[in-house]
C-alpha cells in the first residue's frame, strides 16, 4: 500500500519526507499521535516552558484545560503582564517582593485582566537584566475562572525587554539631546536605534491613552496643556497631571506602565 493510500484511508497521519535517489524512494514516517501524546505527557506531568526571554517555569503545572492549550496540550504561551511597584531596585525586589505579592494575593488585590476574578500564585521563572547580569524570579499568577496566566513584573522592567527600564529610559532621554553614537549605554548601536524607533512609538501611544484615562478619572486634560516636543517630555507632562500619586521605582516608563495597567486592555511601553 502506498503512502498516499495510507493517508487517504486514515490509517496513519504521518509527516513524510521523500527523497529520490537512484530511483529508490526513501520514506521517513512519524505518527503524529505518538508525538502529540509525548508532548501532552511532558506538559501535564513535568515542567512547562514559559516564552519570555526563553526561560523555564519552575514548579509543576496545574494542568490547564484543553480549551486553553495549543499544539498537543502545551500551555498557551500568550500571556498578560501586570506591572506594579515591587521595589526601587533589584535588591529591594529580592528582599520585599515575595511578601508584597503574597499579601496582595491573599487579600484579592490582583484581579484577572480578562474576567476580573481573584488569582492564585502559579509558579515563577528567571528573568535576566542584561546590563548588570542580575537574575530575579518573576512570579506568575493564574486565574481559576478563565484559566489565564499573568506575570507580575516590577515597574523597573519593561515587558519582553532584556535590559532594565532605567537603561532604556536613559537612552530615550539622551536621544533627544545628542546623536546616537554619543549615547553611553551597554546596548549595541542597532539596539539603541530599535529602542528609539519602537519604544518612542509606544511612548507616543501611551501619552494618548493616559490622557484618556486621566480625563475619565475626572482630571482636566487639554491638548494646549501639553507642550509638544520629544515623546519622553510629553510623557512626563502627562504623568504630572495624574489623578493621584502612585508609588513607583523612579523609572517614568514604569510609572506609565502602572497607569496603563489600569486600562482594560493594557498597551504597555
Amino acid at each position: 500500500m502506498s503512502i498516499s493510500d495510507c493517508s487517504i484511508r486514515g490509517i496513519l497521519n504521518p509527516i513524510v519526507v521523500l527523497t529520490l535517489r537512484n530511483e529508490e524512494q526513501i520514506f521517513i514516517l512519524r505518527q503524529k499521535r505518538i508525538l502529540d501524546y509525548n508532548i501532552q505527557s511532558k506538559c501535564r506531568y513535568g515542567k512547562i516552558r514559559y516564552n519570555e526571554n526563553q526561560t523555564k517555569m519552575k514548579g509543576r503545572a496545574h494542568s490547564p484545560p484543553r480549551s486553553q492549550a495549543n499544539n498537543g496540550g502545551r500551555l498557551n504561551q500568550k500571556h498578560m503582564s501586570i506591572v506594579l511597584c515591587l521595589g526601587r531596585n533589584v535588591n529591594e525586589y529580592i528582599k520585599n517582593s515575595a511578601e508584597i505579592i503574597a499579601k496582595a494575593i491573599n487579600s484579592g488585590v490582583f484581579g484577572c485582566k480578562i474576567c476580573f476574578a481573584p488569582m492564585k500564585k502559579h509558579s515563577n521563572y528567571d528573568r535576566g537584566i542584561k546590563e548588570t547580569g542580575q537574575i530575579i524570579l518573576i512570579i506568575v499568577v493564574w486565574c481559576r475562572k478563565c484559566k489565564k496566566y499573568h506575570a507580575l513584573l516590577p515597574d523597573f522592567l519593561l515587558p519582553n525587554k532584556h535590559y532594565s527600564g532605567g537603561e532604556i529610559e536613559s537612552v530615550i532621554i539622551e536621544s533627544g539631546q545628542m546623536p546616537i553614537d554619543h549615547i553611553e549605554t551597554a546596548a549595541s548601536e542597532s539596539t539603541v536605534r530599535r529602542w528609539i524607533s519602537q519604544i518612542g512609538a509606544k511612548i507616543s501611544e501611551a501619552v494618548s491613552i493616559l490622557k484618556y484615562l486621566f480625563r475619565e478619572a475626572g482630571q482636566l486634560m487639554s491638548e494646549i496643556m501639553i507642550e509638544p516636543g520629544h515623546c519622553y517630555s510629553e510623557l512626563e507632562q502627562v504623568l504630572e497631571r495624574a489623578p493621584r500619586a502612585v508609588k513607583y521605582s523612579g523609572c517614568k516608563l514604569g510609572l506609565a506602565n502602572i497607569w496603563l495597567g489600569t486600562n482594560k486592555t493594557p498597551a504597555y511601553i
